[in-house]
């Protein structure tokens, strides 16, 4: 975890009902909670949650950022249309993983103006969280985005958006502490890294079409991803001449991702498929590079319904299994 050493104030007993106070003039809150049915979803709520640690949400909150089905414009035979202005929302205890997956979307979609539009309407305030059996994060890995931070007596600034709120808020803190960054209740089980090498040399390896076998391309892996982010657009008109272009979430697994003018597909089979988002989680795409895009909060893994596991693949790999 970088610059674990951050702001850290301790709060009186009040501080919660006036950092609600404070907020619901301007923001929406949004908190993750678990239903009857025994899912975890981030959802709209009432007032922020004095509970700090929450589990992570099925769906984590890059769909606030990066909606399923975005419109871009719209057009009614005469203009074009923006879409409509965003709602500022408040959200709370976003686990560390989330906070590193964030800082993560930041960086690619550092150029877009929607994305830039919603992120600046959002404020993240991040609590502990109790890892599950598949969680594999790495808190020291990468850096953190999000405003705040906060547990049941401290709370941290994570950005000068945060600074601003708890200057707001100056008298229900205490005295200032040197206290690092809470890690995870527990230590998770570590994620299992491979040089990018012998991935390379790993192109022909039958572990891609064994480990593949099972797959049902379903897609629910990147759905769950709080790093993926894929997309392609899509055009509606209808009968009375209005169009609509829309950002929708597209996905690796899908037989058409891959496909291009002409009919070619770079990845006409799910061997391949696997290989590509293996290859994009630990070793990342594009400018990042190097950096894995995998925040190891273990989604994809739960969600899977045949079990396909990456850490699993890259530990066959690293034995040199055929």
């Amino acid at each position: 975890m970088k610059d674990t050493h951050l702001p850290c104030f301790r709060i009186k007993p009040d501080f919660y009902d006036a950092l609600a106070h404070h907020l619901a003039a301007d923001f929406e809150f949004w908190a993750s909670l678990v239903g009857a049915d025994g899912l975890c979803r981030l959802q709209l709520v009432a007032s922020p949650p004095e509970n700090t640690s929450s589990g992570l949400p099925g769906i984590p909150f890059k769909k606030l950022l990066l909606p399923p089905a975005e419109p871009l414009w719209s057009w009614d035979g005469k203009t074009f249309q923006s879409p409509d202005p965003q709602p500022r929302r408040a959200v709370f205890g976003v686990a560390l993983c989330d906070l590193q997956a964030l800082w993560y979307l930041d960086q690619v979609f550092a150029e877009d103006p929607l994305y830039q539009e919603r992120r600046q309407h959002l404020l993240i305030v991040g609590g502990p969280c109790q890892p599950a059996d598949q969680c594999r994060c790495h808190p020291d890995e990468s850096p953190l985005a999000g405003d705040l931070f906060q547990t049941h007596d401290h709370i941290w600034s994570l950005s000068n958006r945060g600074h601003a709120v708890l200057k707001e808020l100056a008298k229900w803190l205490g005295a200032t502490v040197d206290r690092p960054l809470p890690k995870p209740l527990q230590v998770p089980k570590p994620r299992a890294d491979i040089r990018e090498p012998l991935f390379r040399a790993s192109t022909g390896s039958a572990i891609w079409q064994q480990s593949s076998q099972s797959c049902l391309a379903c897609g629910v892996c990147s759905a769950v991803c709080p790093t993926c982010y894929c997309y392609d657009m899509i055009d509606h008109t209808d009968l009375d001449g209005k169009s609509t272009r829309q950002r929708v979430w597209d996905n690796c697994f899908f037989s058409t991702h891959a496909k291009v003018a002409g009919g070619h597909d770079f990845r006409p089979d799910r061997a391949a498929r696997l290989r590509f988002r293996f290859e994009h989680k630990k070793f990342g795409f594009g400018p990042l590079r190097g950096r894995p895009s995998c925040v190891g909060c273990g989604r994809c893994l739960k969600a899977c319904p045949v079990d396909i596991d990456l850490d699993q693949i890259a530990e066959q790999l690293n034995a040199g299994e055929a």
